[in-house]
C-alpha cells in the first residue's frame, strides 16, 4: 500500500547470496538482521554474503543483483565452493549486506549461522 518492501522479502534476498553448496550440506540454525533503512519497490539492490570464522576457507564473496522492478531478483554471479565437502566444519557463519545499487547505501546487515545437516554427520 505504501510502496515499501515487506520484511519477509529482505530475508529472501539475503538468502539468495548464500552459495548453493552451503544449502546442500548445511541447514540454517539462526539469523540476525539489522534493518538500516527502507527499500521501495522501484529500488535496485545488491545482496552480498561473506564467510566468517571457519567459513573463511570458502574464500569468495557471493553477489546477487536484485532487480528493483517489482522487487524481484535475478540471479547474478553465484560463487562456487569446491572445497565445502573437504572443509565440512560442523558450523558455518556468514555476514550479509543488502545495499542500494545506485549509491551503496545500506538497507540491511545480517549474520547467519549454519549447522551440518544430520545426514552429513553419519559419513
Amino acid at each position: 500500500m505504501n510502496q515499501h518492501v515487506n520484511n519477509v522479502k529482505y530475508v529472501g534476498w539475503v538468502m539468495e547470496s548464500v552459495p548453493v553448496a552451503v544449502f546442500e550440506n548445511y541447514e540454517l540454525s539462526s539469523m540476525t538482521l539489522k534493518y538500516r533503512r527502507q527499500c521501495s519497490q522501484s529500488d535496485a539492490l545488491q545482496s552480498m554474503c561473506s564467510p566468517t570464522s571457519c567459513t573463511a576457507k570458502l574464500e569468495k564473496e557471493a553477489e546477487v543483483e536484485v532487480n528493483g522492478a517489482g522487487c524481484s531478483y535475478t540471479a547474478g554471479s553465484q560463487t562456487s565452493i569446491p572445497d565445502v565437502a573437504k572443509c565440512v566444519p560442523p558450523h558455518l557463519q556468514f555476514t550479509h549486506l543488502l545495499r542500494l545499487q545506485v549509491d551503496g547505501a545500506e538497507i540491511l546487515q545480517g549474520k547467519t549461522q549454519w549447522r551440518l545437516k544430520k545426514s552429513k554427520h553419519l559419513h
